[in-house]
């Protein structure tokens, strides 16, 4: 969707006359802690721009923000007017133009601010560069959120998985666990050959092996889900970075970042 320039500007802007004291853009700047103003005729439409950096560039003293001029400084600048610093004609802008065409304007002409004007030039708004930056920052924190949020969902269907995995397993093992103590018992008993028992045997022993895979991946999920319950699953205990869900996935109960992980393969 794109983003337009109404919804990031500045509304009812700061403005000034042209014939108006220079001193007097200096003031409004001061007052409203802002760094540009849009200069207006009578009709109440856009002819020229006044900046800081103007007023710096025209006017013989210490111009900032935090600092007023002397009264010594004001009585030797008097008559200096807004329309003979402002820039005339400066570039403009419509409210419903897209955001990122009037940034990429901005930054390619090296524009602090752009006035918004409707149909007629009239005054509208203004677009500056701390108005793009917001927009930009709101962009990347909903950015950041939409995919912290998608990644919590996968990570609750990863938890829901390992849940469901863990309850088979404990019961397979359970009952691979009496499988295998017939076998073994019945393998003491008397009544059958020897080729049966040796398959018996065989038998308990594939048993007693997948057991031991189950009761590892049992271990492993109780470590994962234990880590989840206290918030420390996805964070490796080395860096402190994001462990990333694949390898979660493939390694329940992992407690460090691929990159730690073989670091202390390597120290080892």
């Amino acid at each position: 969707m794109t983003v337009s320039v109404k919804e990031w500007m500045t509304g009812d802007p700061v403005s000034i006359d042209a014939e108006a004291p220079a001193l007097a853009a200096l003031d409004a700047m001061i007052d409203h802690g802002i760094r540009h103003l849009p200069v207006l005729n009578q009709a109440g439409r856009v002819v020229g721009i006044v900046s800081l950096d103007d007023l710096r560039a025209a006017l013989p003293l210490d111009v900032n923000l935090q600092r007023p001029p002397s009264p010594t400084e004001r009585n030797t600048l008097r008559e200096t007017t807004v329309g003979e610093v402002m820039t005339h004609a400066p570039e403009v802008v419509s409210a419903d133009a897209a955001l990122d065409e009037a940034a990429q304007r901005m930054a390619d002409r090296r524009i602090g601010a752009l006035p918004v004007v409707d149909g007629a030039g009239r005054l509208e708004g203004i677009l500056s560069e701390t108005d793009v930056l917001h927009a930009i920052s709101t962009r990347l924190w909903t950015d950041r959120v939409r995919e912290r949020r998608g990644q919590d969902r996968e990570l609750g269907a990863l938890l829901d998985r390992w849940r469901a995995e863990r309850e088979r397993i404990r019961h397979e093992v359970l009952e691979s666990g009496r499988e295998g103590d017939v076998l073994i018992a019945q393998s003491r008993l008397g009544g059958i050959d020897d080729e049966e028992r040796a398959a018996d045997r065989e038998g308990a022993r594939v048993a007693d092996s997948l057991r031991s895979f189950a009761e590892r991946r049992l271990a492993a999920l109780d470590r994962a889900l234990a880590l989840a319950a206290e918030g420390r699953l996805t964070t490796c205990e080395r860096c402190g970075k994001r462990i990333p869900l694949p390898r979660l996935r493939a390694l329940p109960g992992a407690t460090s970042c691929i990159a730690c992980a073989r670091a202390a393969e390597g120290e080892g």
